[in-house]
């Protein structure tokens, strides 16, 4: 029970230097979308293969997890082969590490994901939470995109807008229409026309 206190403890403090505490959940200044797209080093469309923690070394309780992700389109920059993101945190039996706010992966979850630093900072999606956009389908079998909090995108200029989360994030769920948002192809259409003609790293390809 220590260890996991210790733990949490331990994450909050080493995420202090970017993360602020709002309420009752950790939330990160979301970027405008032109910031989002041009900090990333690269961005795909990718699903999760993998899911697995490890300690960081042996004797340690700091908990790292690989998620390995098989990429479907590459949309800009060069990720590397394979693509295995590594997190901070994680849980390995009675044992668990929280970075409160943070997306979480699961095998299967699909999405299109703007990553930074990855294996060099704590959570390697540009500004955190703000650097997933889920895929989902409504229930004819139309892919739209969706913000970390599972609310749908319509439009890039919201993902400039805070995240809501727990009852505010499952009522504007129920508020939203599937079917105003955007797809994954106008998504990624909207991404290539943000890349700066001068971010040589995402127009390597």
């Amino acid at each position: 029970m220590w260890a996991g206190l210790v733990a949490r403890i331990f994450l909050l403090l080493l995420g202090c230097s970017f993360l602020a505490t709002g309420g009752r959940a950790t939330t990160v200044t979301p970027p405008e979308f032109p910031d989002l797209v041009n900090q990333s080093d690269f961005i795909v469309r990718a699903v999760v293969r993998s899911v697995v923690s490890e300690y960081a070394k042996p004797g340690s309780h700091k908990i790292i997890t690989n998620v390995e992700m098989e990429v479907r389109e590459i949309i800009a920059g060069t990720p590397t082969q394979p693509l295995v993101l590594r997190l901070l945190g994680g849980k390995i039996g009675n044992e668990e590490m929280t970075l409160e706010g943070a997306p979480q992966f699961k095998t299967g979850d699909e999405g299109v994901y703007f990553v930074q630093g990855n294996g060099r900072q704590v959570y390697p999606l540009v500004a955190m939470m703000h650097g997933v956009y889920p895929i989902k389908r409504t229930a004819d079998g139309r892919e739209f995109i969706a913000r970390s909090n599972r609310v749908p995108l319509q439009d890039t200029a919201e993902v400039a807008l805070p995240l809501t989360d727990g009852a505010s994030a499952e009522l504007q769920q129920r508020m939203s229409r599937p079917d105003r948002a955007m797809t994954p192809a106008d998504f990624v259409q909207r991404i290539r026309s943000a890349v700066k003609s001068s971010n040589t790293r995402l127009r390597a390809r």
